[in-house]
């Protein structure tokens, strides 16, 4: 019995070059959609309390923001909320210093990033695999 495997070599090659670009547009896109959704989940504020008399100004929902950075073939995604705008940020939102005022009440960026670890990771599994998932179709004439 024999058996014979052949391998197009010009179009692994072509497979090959494709995906350095393809690997950097996944990540770009599944960067951005981590950091829009801790974004999203920071600003979120819980219920007020009944009979609350403080009237909320979401100063500190708009002091969140996000970016994704690339240096060289580095991607890092950032989270943040504005400290000179909301001096008291991380007695709100810091597990490590959250006063006992807030506390089991506001998320934490620690809870926020625990909670969503397993969705970031599924966000970057399915943007690698749009991009690098298609380099390896045979329809698509390479």
């Amino acid at each position: 019995m024999e058996v014979t495997i052949r391998i197009d070599d010009a179009r692994v090659r072509a497979m090959l070059a494709l995906a350095p670009g393809r690997i950097q547009i996944a990540m770009n896109r599944a960067m951005t959609d981590a950091t829009v959704l801790l974004l999203r989940r920071m600003k979120e504020y819980p219920p007020t309390r009944p009979n609350q008399q403080y009237v909320r100004t979401n100063t500190l929902k708009r002091s969140w923001s996000r970016e994704v950075v690339w240096r060289g073939a580095d991607v890092t995604g950032r989270v943040g909320s504005n400290s000179d705008m909301v001096p008291y940020n991380r007695e709100v939102q810091d597990a490590e210093v959250q006063g006992p005022l807030f506390r089991g009440r506001w998320q934490t960026v620690q809870s926020v990033a625990r909670d969503e670890q397993r969705a970031i990771v599924r966000m970057f599994d399915e943007r690698i695999r749009e991009q690098i998932g298609g380099t390896w179709n045979e329809n698509e004439g390479i």
